[in-house]
C-alpha cells in the first residue's frame, strides 16, 4: 500500500534553496522573506544597540524599512525586465 502526500521527504531533504524553486511552498516561497527580516532585524539591533531602551520598536523599524525596500526593489526590477528592456528590442 502506497500512501501519496503532498510533502516528498526525500524531495525536501535535497532541496537546494538558491538553486532550485522551493517545492512544498509553491507558489507561497516569497513569505519566507518576513520571519528572515525580523531575525535579522532583532540580530543586528541586539548587536549594536547599547541599551534595551525601545529594543522592539527600533527592531519593527528595521524591519519594515527593509521589506519596504526589498519591495521596491523588486518592483524596479519587474518593471525594468517587462516594460523596459522589450522596449529597447530593435525590430
Amino acid at each position: 500500500m502506497m500512501i501519496i502526500s503532498h510533502l516528498d521527504l526525500v524531495r525536501t531533504l535535497a532541496w537546494i534553496p538558491f538553486l532550485q524553486p522551493a517545492g512544498a511552498m509553491g507558489s507561497y516561497w516569497w513569505l519566507l522573506m518576513f520571519p528572515l527580516v525580523l531575525g535579522i532585524s532583532i540580530a543586528y539591533r541586539a548587536t549594536h544597540d547599547h541599551s534595551l531602551d525601545r529594543f522592539w520598536h527600533r527592531v519593527i523599524l528595521f524591519a519594515v524599512k527593509s521589506t519596504v525596500a526589498m519591495g521596491s526593489l523588486a518592483l524596479a526590477m519587474y518593471l525594468f525586465v517587462y516594460w523596459v528592456i522589450p522596449a529597447l528590442r530593435v525590430g
